[in-house]
């Protein structure tokens, strides 16, 4: 009994880095998703979560240290993905992807222990609708002619 061996070429041009980035993942139809990059090479990515994408979709990515970048779906198993960089990234892109901290919030300043925007007003809401508004224009409009027409005739 013979055992067949299919030798498969791992074309890979480059080397693979473990990631572990949160990244946003931008659709054909320019919708956010939240991915978590797992691996990172100059020539593409693995990632894991995000929209359902077939194999040939493009897709953009954004994440700290490299910025947005188009890429295309290159293989799908469930939730995870293989994609290529359509324009691969450079050697100091990658290195800044790799060693970028997560982002922090912004620290606002604070005065007496509370926040400077506790102190922001509330943004005004306009009571009334653009068409309430033009009612309203029209009767005052009319009133005051009513009201001139009627001085003319009285006076004459």
């Amino acid at each position: 009994m013979a055992i067949t061996a299919q030798i498969i070429s791992d074309d890979r041009s480059s080397e693979r880095f473990r990631a572990g980035l949160n990244a946003t993942l931008r659709d054909q139809v320019t919708r956010p998703h939240d991915v978590m990059i797992d691996d990172l090479s100059l020539t593409g990515f693995r990632l894991s979560g995000g929209p359902a994408l077939e194999p040939g979709n493009e897709a953009s990515i954004g994440f700290a240290g490299i910025g947005v970048h188009q890429a295309r779906v290159t293989r799908q198993d469930g939730s995870i993905y293989g994609f290529e960089f359509v324009t691969p990234i450079t050697q100091e892109m990658l290195t800044r992807a790799l060693t970028a901290g997560p982002v922090a919030p912004i620290a606002f300043p604070t005065a007496t222990g509370l926040s400077l925007l506790d102190h922001v007003p509330e943004p005004h809401v306009e009571p009334y609708s653009g068409r309430t508004k033009m009612i309203v224009a029209t009767v005052a409009a009319a009133a005051g002619w009513a009201v001139a027409a009627g001085l003319y005739f009285a006076l004459t």
